[in-house]
């Protein structure tokens, strides 16, 4: 299945830019109310958003024309 993802361009970024949207309320919520699991889910999710479009790169290159 992530394999699937990987390599399709819009399913990709699609799941990133959910992960970075879901990331920033979950961060912001976490801090305000000193939870520090909702924050680190938070921070866990934005990581994850960033990794993943460099991890296509790598994994799956663009083929020479």
């Amino acid at each position: 299945m992530i394999k699937k993802i990987l390599q399709n361009r819009l399913s990709y970024l699609s799941v990133s830019f959910i992960l970075f949207l879901a990331s920033l309320p979950l961060i912001s919520f976490g801090t305000t109310n000193d939870w520090r699991i909702v924050s680190g889910l938070g921070m866990v999710a934005l990581s994850v958003a960033a990794v993943i479009p460099p991890l296509q790169r790598i994994l799956f290159p663009a083929k020479p024309r």
